[in-house]
């Protein structure tokens, strides 16, 4: 990278963290910290949910796949829109309605403190999980960045930046903005953040295409059945079932949740998790342009690096700095939205319920921001230990398959059931679980039962079609728990009336009453789009040979946020004629 992508780098970390402190004033409360008072706008929360979905390992895991397997990683990506409509048919405005400020708080009413201790504890383990996502980034950057001999931060095997030093960098960037800014600057990074990747993924898409030469020349280049979309071990069947196990996430992962608790209204709710079912049926075809285009130009790298290969191949200088920027800022947005949720439950259900139930609320930020601290240290920790463990797709796809839905669905289907009692999350749990366990120990290649001759069929099928049969086995074993659970259940549960009855009481108090959403994040937008059309405009001062492709971007940017100032002038007039109708009816 030249001088002049350092300089873009770091002029965006500034910006994130400018972020962080301008949202840091409105963490006057717990409510403000971790559900954003109830108030922002239902676009955001969308844009935020669809970019938290695209961080977890979009760029190593899909993109992968993608330059490995050909057309079948942005079909894979596109499953998740399918799931986010159904995730807001179903389960965004019912989150919404039970007024709650966590999910933890509904798992705690509506089962037992048990079962909360269990998935707060379970939960608390699996953020190491989630915190490869660093190590995802750090594998597509340190290519990119060689260091001289001798340097401490330098890996001796490559020459480049460590992988591990990436990631403690990395790290103590998120944690730093998401402890300031809490869930709004969670929520407006996040949208930042999609504007920056998507004006640099426009530029690269005609500049990678224009590299491969016509469309009969990248068929020509591309392997055999690369454009079909599926390939050997994603299937059509593998793409139901994770767009299954992927709506049951949007329904019941508590950062998820989140999301659906942040906005006014339960249509607000439904609203956001339709904008992110759109968005994720359309744009994936666009982000995996690029390894797509990039298997015909090189067929010998490395599908986890193929992604920032290609944009490396056709970027000009400055915008390869913006690319890297926002490819962090958009892996930090899982993290961050985790830590929030996390710590959320952590300082809500845990510390002013349990330890200090009279903390106020400058007290709870305070602690809140300390949980956030200790669990971005404690991810941290993941990203540089499972690593090591095995293959990071493979630990993403394996958990998602396996247990992802004997975790989800028990919240799920207490939704919707009254009948449930709080023993059906341990039989789902552990009986789940277990039948995972037993499938993935006992019939996988080497397992427990290998040389059975009564299995060998068995076994046969399970290693020609393994992601299918996790995904088989990790949802059919739940559901089928549940609905023995539903049927053998003679009367309404006691724990499902109570909860009704905390409902009902929060609705009395006005706890659930629409909010009108903020004209913050509006503004934020409105500048981030002016300061990114002038820094297009500066950057050809420095990369000459690429004026048309930078001034396009500056003039588009330039356009749109135009057309922000012109729709906040209207909303203005619109504030100024309702006060003053206000002032007339009064007057009367």
């Amino acid at each position: 990278m030249s001088g002049i992508d350092w300089l873009v780098i770091g002029l965006y970390f500034v910006g994130l963290l400018v972020v962080g402190v301008l949202f840091a004033r409105r963490n006057t409360s717990a409510s403000e910290m971790f559900v954003a008072g109830r108030s922002s706008p239902w676009w955001l929360s969308g844009v935020s949910a669809y970019m938290t979905m695209f961080s977890a390992g979009t760029f190593v895991v899909w993109g992968g796949i993608t330059y490995e397997f050909g057309m079948v990683g942005p079909i894979i990506c596109a499953v998740y829109g399918i799931a986010a409509f159904l995730a807001g048919r179903f389960f965004a405005g019912r989150w919404h309605d039970t007024g709650l400020s966590t999910a933890a708080e509904f798992v705690q009413l509506r089962f037992s403190k048990g079962a909360f201790n269990f998935y707060t504890i379970y939960r608390g383990l699996y953020l190491t999980v989630h915190g490869l996502s660093l190590y995802a980034l750090a594998v597509m950057l340190c290519p990119l960045m060689p260091l001289e001999e001798g340097h401490f931060l330098r890996d001796a095997a490559t020459g480049n930046l460590s992988v591990d030093w990436a990631c403690t960098i990395l790290a103590l960037i998120v944690i730093t903005y998401t402890m300031i800014g809490g869930l709004w600057a969670v929520l407006m990074t996040d949208m930042i953040q999609f504007i920056v990747l998507s004006a640099c993924v426009i530029v690269v898409v005609p500049l990678i295409l224009k590299l491969g030469g016509s469309v009969e020349q990248i068929a020509a280049n591309s392997p055999e059945g690369f454009f079909l979309p599926t390939a050997p071990g994603f299937t059509w069947f593998f793409l139901v079932g994770w767009m299954l196990v992927n709506c049951f996430q949007l329904g019941a992962e508590w950062h998820f949740i989140q999301r659906h608790l942040c906005v006014p209204s339960a249509k607000d709710a439904r609203k956001a998790m339709n904008l992110f079912g759109w968005l994720y049926l359309v744009t994936p075809f666009l982000w995996m342009a690029p390894p797509l285009i990039y298997r015909s130009i090189n067929g010998d790298a490395d599908p986890q690096e193929s992604y920032i290969l290609a944009c490396k191949a056709v970027l000009p200088a400055g915008l390869i700095g913006l690319m890297v920027a926002a490819m962090f800022s958009a892996t930090a947005s899982s993290l961050s939205s985790i830590m929030n949720m996390f710590a959320g439950v952590l300082t809500d259900d845990v510390y002013r319920k349990r330890i200090r139930p009279h903390a106020t609320e400058a007290e709870s930020v305070k602690v809140g921001r300390i949980f956030t601290l200790l669990i971005g240290v404690y991810m941290l920790a993941g990203a540089l230990i499972l690593p090591r463990l095995g293959n990071y797709r493979d630990i993403v796809i394996l958990v998602g398959s396996l247990i992802g839905s004997s975790v989800l669905l028990p919240t799920l289907w207490a939704l919707f059931s009254k009948r449930v009692g709080k023993e059906v999350v341990w039989w789902t749990l552990f009986g789940g679980i277990g039948v995972s366990l037993v499938y993935k120990f006992g019939f996988k290649e080497g397992g427990w039962f290998e040389g059975i001759a009564a299995f060998s069929g068995l076994m046969e099928f399970i290693a020609t079609y393994s992601r299918e049969s996790d995904l088989v086995v990790g949802v059919m074993a739940p559901l089928v728990i549940l609905l023995i659970a539903e049927l053998r259940a003679k009367s309404d549960s006691e724990r499902a009336l109570r909860l009704q009855e905390a409902i009902a009481t929060a609705s009395q108090e006005g706890l659930t009453l629409p909010a009108e959403a903020s004209r913050l994040p509006l503004q934020v937008l409105t500048w981030s789009f002016g300061i990114l059309s002038g820094g297009m405009f500066i950057l050809i001062l420095f990369s000459r040979k690429d004026w048309a492709t930078l001034s396009a971007m500056g003039l588009l940017l330039g356009t749109l946020c135009a057309l922000f100032i012109y729709l906040q002038t209207k909303l203005a007039s619109k504030d100024v004629s309702s006060d003053e109708d206000a002032t007339r009816f009064s007057q009367s």
